[in-house]
């Protein structure tokens, strides 16, 4: 099966399965999919991660590029991993209970596992700075999808965004600082926009 990815395109085309019936063009909110080969191909440098692709084509072509192989390597080395839980955790696993969950991640090889949510309390302060500082309104950094878009569309708007880092972005960090720069932080979300995050953080 041709798959069209490279490890940094976070969405992922299965080419066999596209029959170009266009839905994935219509249902993208910033014209981030052409059709020039035999397959419905992603504009990446236009693409913010809004998943409206994944969830509007009829053949399922468009699929998440998962990282279990990766995360698997990870967990197979000596490097200590943490694992990070989304905020929508409790709905994506609501057949487990918050222990459960916690102690299957522990058994598979996770040293800790940690709430995304905690990184929202933890850039709280600097949230509030900048509300107080500012005279004109700002927007939230808190999601990559809105972050992306603004960047690449409506670069005009720059200037409002917060340049607060996401909560992701935040408790990875803490914990980079608590357990050293060589700690593998894997975060575990729902989150297609969140792949992009990551990743222009890698090669930040």
């Amino acid at each position: 099966m041709t798959l069209y990815s490279t490890s940094m395109q976070p969405i992922t085309t299965i080419t066999e399965k596209c029959r170009k019936c266009y839905s994935c063009v219509r249902s993208c909110p910033v014209k981030a999919i052409k059709v020039e080969k035999t397959y419905a191909e992603i504009i990446f440098e236009r693409c913010i991660g809004c998943g409206n692709c994944l969830a509007n084509c009829p053949q399922k072509a468009k699929i998440i590029t998962d990282k279990v192989g990766l995360t698997e390597k990870l967990l197979d080395g000596s490097q200590k991993v943490v694992a990070v839980l989304g905020c929508s955790f409790p709905a994506y696993f609501h057949y487990l209970q918050p222990e459960q969950l916690v102690s299957a991640l522990k058994k598979l090889g996770f040293s800790e596992v940690h709430e995304g949510s905690a990184g929202a309390e933890m850039i709280g302060y600097s949230y509030a700075a900048a509300i107080e500082k500012s005279s004109a309104p700002l927007i939230s950094s808190h999601c990559p999808a809105v972050v992306d878009l603004i960047e690449r569309h409506y670069p005009e708007l720059i200037g409002r965004l917060t340049t607060v880092v996401s909560p992701m972005i935040a408790i990875g960090r803490y914990l980079k600082m608590v357990h050293g720069s060589d700690l593998k932080v894997i975060y575990i979300s729902s989150c297609v926009a969140g792949k992009f995050e990551t990743q222009s953080q890698e090669k930040a």
